[in-house]
């Protein structure tokens, strides 16, 4: 059996990974919002993350929505710190990237975040399942854009595309918050693009593994602390 160790809710996403790690488990990936650590059976995987609103209108909707051969089988959201969590999930592998960007094609979802997806032939795959995938991340985009100033959209693109032990696809993540123009809005002092999330969650925000220490970094963490800052009440006469 696979050994998760207990993580509490009030535990911070750096202390969460510690006690994976002291529990056997390997990190894996890293991305820019996140750290993908395996078990020491590569059964399951668990993504850690301080803060990823985006993500995790995904991951709930694969834990508590109809399975769908095209999306990964989350086991629970473990809540840590704040808005922090855990995904834990099932192990996941790079996708060959010609399936990946056949599927992309088949699948009909432009992506908003930059990526151009080619026209590619030769999906032979599409069922039940592509359509219902189809529907739910639309939903997943409109409700995005419901919440959040700074939402960007579809990030159907190959690379958000991983495998199954079987080698079967799976669209790892789909949606996704503007992090650029977020960090734009904290480095200017648009106070008017920050008020979807409260201080402690723009704070959880600069310590994602995009957030590299040193001096740049700093800088946005005292733009933060002065935008946010309480406003003394004016003098009464």
């Amino acid at each position: 059996m696979t050994e998760m160790p207990h993580i509490p809710p009030g535990a911070s996403a750096e202390q969460a990974r510690a006690l994976l790690v002291a529990a056997g488990w390997r990190e894996v990936g890293t991305g820019d919002w996140s750290w993908a650590l395996a078990d020491p059976h590569d059964r399951l995987a668990a993504r850690v993350t301080p803060f990823d609103p985006a993500y995790r209108l995904h991951a709930q909707a694969c834990l508590e929505g109809p399975a769908n051969r095209w999306l990964p089988r989350v086991e629970a959201i473990l809540p840590l710190r704040r808005d922090g969590y855990v995904t834990l999930m099932e192990r996941l592998y790079p996708a060959p990237e010609a399936q990946a960007q056949a599927f992309c094609a088949a699948l009909g979802i432009g992506n908003d975040s930059g990526y151009d997806i080619p026209h590619v032939d030769g999906f032979d795959q599409a069922d039940a399942d592509l359509e219902l995938l189809r529907e739910r991340i639309r939903a997943l985009i409109a409700q995005g854009a419901q919440r959040f100033k700074l939402w960007g959209g579809s990030d159907i693109r190959p690379g958000n595309l991983m495998a199954d032990a079987q080698g079967r696809l799976k669209v790892v993540d789909p949606i996704f918050l503007r992090g650029p123009l977020l960090v734009a809005a904290i480095a200017q002092g648009e106070r008017g693009q920050l008020t979807d999330f409260s201080r402690e969650q723009l704070e959880d925000f600069l310590t994602i593994p995009a957030f590299k220490p040193g001096p740049e970094t700093d800088e946005l963490r005292r733009n933060l602390a002065d935008l946010l800052a309480p406003t003394a009440p004016p003098e009464s006469a």
